[in-house]
């Protein structure tokens, strides 16, 4: 069992829970329909209540949905138009993926560099592209931090351009937020009023689970089990880990997140997790801590109006917003 596939059974399990919690108190919900499809690069479920004959449509059109913007923003796609701008140096004209850039360069200017598209090129140099990674040698990475940094990119006649040919976007940190934001539009636009969506970890919960909220799991970022649970109601649930993608090399572990500014993946945080009613700056806040470190991190946070969070430290610290998070066990 992989990675990912432990992690979304953990939702599945806590939301079975709720359900028999549910039907013993002789609570009504209507009947649920579960389907999952790899895409992203993982996989995504849904969960919706409701008459099978609007469930079906729905999901099967918010599949689709998540599907069009998995082409659309994968820098390995030769069909995305972000393949073509990495590699060819092509403007980037789609209003979707401008609209998008825009969102991420936002939170790039309000969290100082320390959330950044433009971190391809690390993530191209140490390997998180093919399965062969490995630690590159110091000046590698000096020299590919020449490429990278938000300010290089720029808007000229309406198109995303770049100031060096170098420069390589990836939307790794930011797109599943938005491919949630969109499934459930459609979901709720097609008449699903009760759904949880879990791309990868990243979930977002539509109403509640016949009388009660979702229940969302939190992951022991150093095990297979969960810190605890989370009750959630149109809300996105946001987990960053360093243990999603790594490697270990002599010991120690490498994972995906960088540090846009050393080049090296962050070292003082685990795992954060966020809840926000905006799927899209859950899924990008949620790296802040690691680059910014812990305290600094939730400081930031705490500045993002309705942003809970709980940070897990390497040392097994958890450390809360100051909108504190109500976990369960």
């Amino acid at each position: 069992m992989t990675k990912k596939t432990i992690q979304i059974f953990s939702v599945i399990i806590l939301v079975g829970l709720g359900f028999w919690g549910i039907k013993r108190a002789n609570l009504s919900i209507p009947p649920a329909r579960t389907e999952t499809r790899l895409m992203m690069g993982t996989y995504a479920t849904i969960i919706a209540l409701g008459p099978k004959e609007i469930t079906t449509k729905a999901m099967n059109l918010a599949f689709m949905r998540m599907q069009e913007i998995d082409v659309k923003f994968n820098p390995i796609n030769p069909q995305s138009p972000v393949y073509a701008f990495n590699r060819n140096n092509k403007p980037i004209s789609d209003p979707e993926i401008i609209s998008l850039v825009k969102r991420a360069l936002e939170i790039s200017r309000k969290s100082n560099g320390a959330f950044d598209i433009t971190v391809a090129p690390l993530l191209e140099l140490w390997g998180f592209y093919v399965k062969a990674s490995s630690v590159p040698k110091d000046k590698e990475i000096k020299s590919c931090l020449r490429n990278v940094g938000y300010r290089h990119l720029l808007f000229k006649g309406g198109k995303l351009n770049k100031d060096n040919p170098k420069v390589k976007i990836d939307f790794g940190g930011i797109a599943k937020g938005y491919a949630l934001a969109e499934a459930a539009r459609v979901l709720k636009n097609n008449g699903v009023t009760s759904v949880l969506i879990d791309l990868g970890g990243d979930i977002y919960v539509l109403g509640k689970y016949g009388a009660r909220p979702w229940k969302v799991g939190i992951r022991n970022p150093r095990g297979t089990d969960i810190l605890g649970y989370l009750e959630a109601k149109d809300q996105s649930v946001s987990s960053s880990g360093d243990y999603e993608r790594f490697f270990v090399e002599k010991g120690k572990r490498y994972h995906h997140i960088f540090n846009p500014v050393t080049g090296y993946p962050t070292e003082e945080v685990a795992e954060v997790t966020l809840i926000h009613p905006d799927p899209v700056l859950a899924q990008a806040w949620a790296k802040i801590p690691f680059v910014m470190g812990s305290q600094k991190g939730l400081q930031a946070l705490d500045r993002i109006k309705g942003m809970q969070a709980i940070v897990v430290t390497s040392d097994g610290e958890i450390l809360y917003s100051e909108n504190k998070l109500i976990i369960h066990k």
